[in-house]
């Protein structure tokens, strides 16, 4: 079976439904507490660096940077995508948190942990850049090395906000989620644009 960005939109939008019941129901603490003493043994000092990659202020100064640069490229739908994924998933992520008010495990202010905690927005917008840019590179068969520098960069990101104790990792696949979706309606409208 083939995948279409129809249905990875419909497949992401009914999985984030599930998990989101899950997580309300808290369901999802055996495997939190799992996933988040199995990560313990990774240096925090470390991962607080990495989560910075994550926050909303890189994620737009990058996305902006990302959409010139695509201009530069004389690719002014991939410029206008990444900018519009990259930023509208970090805004629609603030709604949900707003929408389902779940506390996180540990508030921060130096760590960018302030708002609720489901869905991670360090999650959404790190796999909505890094990802996004990972796909359009991998269809335009470029260099499998930055590609996978940029697969790597959304695990270490997502990951970091459960080592750091700023998120469960039920937010960061809720964050996952979010931005897969997103990125699979861009490639659904850009496809339906272009036939």
């Amino acid at each position: 079976m083939k995948w279409t960005p129809q249905m990875v939109v419909i497949t992401g939008t009914v999985a984030y439904v599930i998990v989101s019941v899950f997580v309300v129901l808290g369901a999802v603490d055996p495997m939190n507490t799992f996933v988040y003493e199995w990560l313990q043994p990774l240096p925090d000092r470390v991962f607080a660096y990495v989560t910075e990659l994550g926050s909303a202020q890189v994620i737009v100064g990058l996305s902006i940077l990302g959409l010139l640069f695509w201009y530069w490229r004389g690719d002014p739908i991939e410029a206008w995508r990444l900018a519009l994924v990259g930023i509208g998933t970090l805004l629609f992520t603030q709604v949900l948190k707003l929408v389902y008010g779940i506390d996180r495990p540990l508030i921060d202010a130096s760590l960018d942990a302030t708002t609720y905690s489901f869905p991670s927005g360090h999650a959404s917008g790190s796999l909505a850049l890094y990802g996004l840019t990972a796909y359009v590179l991998y269809r335009k068969k470029q260099s499998r090395v930055v590609i996978f520098i940029l697969l790597c960069l959304v695990l270490a990101v997502s990951l970091s906000r459960v080592i750091l104790n700023v998120h469960y990792f039920s937010d960061v696949l809720g964050g996952w989620l979010v931005a897969l979706t997103m990125i699979a309606l861009s490639e659904w409208i850009i496809r339906r644009r272009t036939v």
